[in-house]
């Protein structure tokens, strides 16, 4: 995309707020001068240097060089509510816009506040595509669930809700059911295709995407498992689906085990699945080791205590055999042995697993398994 002719704010160097934010409005774009030069400002730091916020809620956020084709950045907030603190209740997106038509791409996070590996993914992919010859939009919601991701909890502590069981939501209800209906107003209208990325959260560690209603999208993310099998009612994937946006729902790593190469896996996964979209440029990668389950079958452990794994992480997307230890439950106080978890099947595919000693309650999720 090349500068924009109109509303360049010519300033000694230092962004000049009112102007920048009269561009937002026109063009979704802010030429940054030195001495009448156009000059690149990176993301990082325009941020450090425009504090304040204008602009009605959005910060502009570009920067470009003429001749070049680097995409436009613009940031903006989705305002929920306001909080009983007084405080707002907002989700920042992030919108890429290459030089060239193309499709509108939604991926989003933290749907779950614990499962923290994809918002770091989106952090590692916005820089990257910061630079990206781009065709279309990319619009990037890195936390759909602020308070449960500052609480790093599964449910929003404020209703003690699994916002994504409540999609598409309600605007008079819960404080979720809330959340979830300004977040479908606001970002599904106009997506050719959302990626809607998890993890295992806090404690277990996942490795699997489902099949939605587009196999090849799912594909290109390059997981060994794709699950084709009925999802859960009311989540954000499920109201997408129906509005006939391509949709792949990953859930990879989580447990804080291995993170380095979950989160390397999930950038690699987004690229190839946005050069499968046509966002991006480049060839298409494609695993020849893919296994399509459509039975996944989960083991919740009915005490609680101490949960101490019997298979590790590596284990993850290898088969065991029936009777094989998962894990063990011990009371913690006096090291008694409450229950052990066996592998049910003749042959046990790993999806999910616990691969460190962790504290477990009574129906967690300990493991999860397909019968191959």
């Amino acid at each position: 995309m090349h500068v924009c002719d109109a509303w360049m704010s010519r300033t000694s160097g230092t962004p000049h707020h009112l102007d920048a934010c009269r561009v937002s409005r026109i063009a979704s774009c802010a030429i940054l001068t030195t001495g009448g030069r156009p000059a690149a400002i990176p993301l990082s730091s325009w941020m450090s240097r425009s504090r304040s916020r204008g602009c009605d809620g959005h910060s502009p956020l570009v920067w470009m060089q003429e001749g070049t084709h680097m995409p436009a950045h613009h940031l903006r907030w989705i305002e929920i509510t306001t909080l009983a603190s007084g405080l707002p209740l907002r989700l920042a997106e992030h919108t890429f816009s290459g030089g060239q038509p193309g499709p509108s791409v939604g991926i989003t996070a933290a749907i779950h506040g614990d499962e923290l590996a994809p918002v770091e993914a989106l952090r590692q992919l916005a820089a990257r595509l910061q630079s990206a010859e781009l065709r279309g939009t990319v619009r990037i919601v890195p936390v759909v669930n602020p308070l449960s991701f500052q609480a790093q909890t599964r449910n929003t502590p404020q209703d003690m809700t699994n916002l994504n069981r409540v999609f598409p939501g309600d605007r008079n209800g819960w404080l979720s059911e809330q959340l979830a209906a300004t977040f479908v107003a606001e970002f599904l209208p106009g997506l050719d295709a959302l990626l809607d990325l998890h993890a295992g959260g806090a404690l277990p560690t996942v490795d699997y995407a489902y099949i939605e209603n587009d196999p090849d999208l799912s594909a290109a993310f390059g997981t060994k498992v794709l699950y084709r099998g009925p999802g859960f009612p009311g989540t954000f994937s499920h109201v997408a689906v129906s509005r006939g946006i391509r949709t792949v729902v990953t859930e990879l790593g989580g447990g804080l085990l291995r993170d380095r190469e979950y989160i390397a896996r999930t950038v690699a996964g987004l690229e190839n699945a946005l050069r499968h979209l046509g966002v991006l440029p480049g060839e298409v990668t494609r695993r020849t080791d893919q296994i399509v389950i459509e039975q996944l079958d989960t083991l919740r452990p009915n005490q609680g205590g101490l949960l101490v794994p019997g298979v590790g992480v590596d284990q993850l997307g290898e088969v065991v055999e029936q009777g094989t230890l998962l894990g063990t439950v011990y009371n913690p106080q006096t090291f008694e042995m409450l229950q052990e978890l066996h592998a049910p099947h003749p042959r046990n595919l790993m999806i999910l697993t616990r691969g460190a000693a962790t504290r477990v309650e009574a129906g967690d999720y300990g493991y999860m398994l397909a019968p191959v």
